[in-house]
């Protein structure tokens, strides 16, 4: 009994895996690009409305490492995560937007700025300065690395966007059952990690939270938009 259940879940993990495979990290070097942002549905109407904002002067959801006041965070693997965490802080519901950017728009991700200097060894002294530190100093000096956007991309998964996207630029959404969510995303956002599972976080953004049991309700833009 023991071996015959081992032996289906070694084939279950497998097939897992050979359907990760069918979502590879995409060509972000395009002029646009197709990414997606997970907020609170306390925001949804306004979004339709007038499109995805930065913060601006509001009040950053992320206490330790606030966001940058002027950038939308986008991701291709992490929405789901970054939905539950808004709707959370924020409450309303987890609701992710897919937007397809102008890729001059697009910025890196402080985190991977952070982390990928950890091993560069033009940045080995600033090493004593502490992760907050650091990350702090890249998210204030974002701009001078633009040129990084998609490595940013490849190897996190998230990237910036300096400035709103506006609603034509936003293909559809997803308000996600909140109850669900743990089930399929509790990530830890490393290089890492992404190595390992990018994969199964960029099917969950693609495929995975449009649908039923995570998905509750789901509009496109030809639906929306009227």
């Amino acid at each position: 009994m023991e071996k015959h259940y081992l032996e289906q879940e070694a084939e279950r993990y497998i097939k897992e895996r050979e359907d990760e495979l069918k979502y590879p990290v995409k060509d972000y070097s395009q002029k646009k690009v197709t990414l997606y942002h997970g907020t609170s549905t306390k925001y949804l109407d306004d979004i339709l409305k007038q499109g995805i904002k930065p913060r601006y002067d509001k009040e950053s959801i992320w206490e330790d490492n606030p966001s940058r006041p002027d950038m939308v965070y986008l991701s291709s693997a992490y929405a789901v995560y970054f939905s539950q965490v808004a709707s959370n802080r924020l409450g309303g519901k987890p609701v992710v937007f897919e937007v397809k950017v102008d890729t001059k728009r697009l910025y890196p991700d402080e985190d991977f700025l952070e982390q990928i200097t950890r091993v560069d060894p033009e940045w080995k002294n600033t090493l004593s300065l502490g992760m907050e530190e650091r990350t702090a100093w890249f998210k204030n000096n974002m701009l001078e690395y633009k040129i990084s956007y998609s490595d940013s991309l490849g190897a996190l998964g998230n990237a910036c966007h300096k400035g709103i996207i506006k609603p034509k630029n936003i293909i559809r959404y997803s308000i996600l059952d909140e109850s669900k969510i743990l089930d399929y995303s509790d990530p830890t956002i490393t290089l890492m990690n992404y190595q390992i599972l990018g994969g199964r976080y960029r099917k969950l953004s693609q495929k995975t939270m449009w649908e039923e049991p995570l998905s509750i309700k789901t509009r496109s833009k030809n639906v929306f938009s009227k």
